[in-house]
């Protein structure tokens, strides 16, 4: 994204700019950023603010990672469902990027993948807390 952004401006000083660059760093960006939330989620390099949790007893620390990890579940993959409805409804009415004419709908389904991917690895991370519990 960076050589592609670097070539634009260097072609634009020349008279010669890329067509539709500012469209494909955006894809390309929304596309990485998606894909980059189970990996970070799986390397636990996510932000935590434990200030509270930090005093939690034991148990109670267990009860709240089982509560967070099942509404952090559901959530993404409400999200991703969501993603997946609206990419139907672009499918359906055609719709493509304004320079490129690229089918805007195939972005749709991969951020929608990619939040059904990261909504299974917390269900997973669920499942292991829970089997702990035992």
């Amino acid at each position: 994204m960076m050589l592609l952004t670097c070539a634009d401006v260097v072609g634009s000083f020349f008279g010669y700019p890329i067509l539709g660059v500012e469209e494909m760093v955006a894809l390309w960006a929304s596309i990485l950023l998606a894909f980059s939330l189970p990996a970070a989620h799986i390397a636990k390099t996510h932000v935590g603010v434990d200030l509270l949790y930090s005093k939690f007893t034991r148990p109670m620390k267990k009860v709240n990672d089982i509560f967070i990890t099942s509404v952090s579940c559901a959530l993404f993959f409400l999200i991703g469902w969501q993603c997946y409805q609206y990419a139907l409804e672009l499918r359906a009415a055609g719709e493509v990027t304004m320079t490129l004419q690229f089918p805007a709908y195939l972005l749709i389904f991969g951020v929608a993948f990619a939040l059904f991917v990261k909504s299974v690895v917390i269900f997973f991370e669920l499942l292991t807390a829970l089997q702990m519990e035992k």
